[in-house]
């Protein structure tokens, strides 16, 4: 059995989930039907049984409310230098997975999910590939929810066609695998594909996209 990886979480993690959780909601970027404390705590919880650091856990929650912009002055303040440079690294170039989960046009996605995919390719620091490996997950647990809750008609919400959506998620999970090979959040990343695979009827979700999407591709 594997050694578990305690960690106590001091009165600064509490801060950033609330700090993270009052983001999402002020700014609704938080993935529908999922509460911004669960979204928050949920990213956190991934880095952490991944052997992740209360620092790592603490800038995946602020990273994931943030929007485009960087705080990097308030965010040194309330959590110090090592926090904030660790957000500003895992910031840069984030994708979207999650339906909803940023409100961009089909330009603007590919354009993040190639510079995504190009930083899970590229990205030297392990702990902010962990950070976006966790996000990975995250979000494409988000799309397993949606799928499982209503259908295909979940890809009409993103801003991609669902089969180069799911090719995107498909690169990820492969890129991720082979970087970061047997650990907790690439096994459960593959599991999580598999299972929006079965779930995602393309040419019936594709036509729904298009009826929604007129004129986007």
């Amino acid at each position: 059995m594997a050694e578990v990886h305690e960690v106590r979480v001091s009165a600064k993690f509490l801060r950033a989930a609330q700090w993270a959780a009052d983001r999402h909601e002020s700014y609704a970027v938080a993935v529908p039907t999922v509460p911004s404390l669960a979204q928050v705590l949920g990213l956190a919880s991934l880095v952490l049984e991944d052997g992740g650091t209360e620092r790592e856990a603490i800038a995946a929650m602020l990273v994931d409310a943030l929007d485009d912009a960087v705080p990097r002055k308030a965010l040194h303040r309330q959590y110090g230098k090592k926090v904030t440079r660790l957000v500003v690294a895992c910031h840069a170039e984030r994708g979207t997975v999650a339906p909803g989960r940023l409100p961009v046009d089909l330009g603007e996605w590919r354009r993040r999910s190639e510079a995504a995919l190009d930083r899970a390719v590229d990205e030297e620091d392990p702990r902010a590939l962990r950070i976006r490996a966790a996000s990975v997950l995250h979000e494409a647990r988000a799309l397993r929810r949606e799928l499982r809750r209503n259908g295909t008609i979940a890809y009409v919400r993103c801003p991609a066609p669902p089969a180069e959506h799911l090719g995107h998620l498909r690169e990820l999970t492969a890129v991720l695998a082979r970087r970061r090979p047997r650990t907790a959040i690439t096994q459960e990343l593959r599991s999580t594909l598999d299972d929006i695979e079965r779930h995602s009827e393309l040419e019936t979700a594709a036509i729904a996209w298009r009826v929604t999407h007129v004129g986007a591709a």
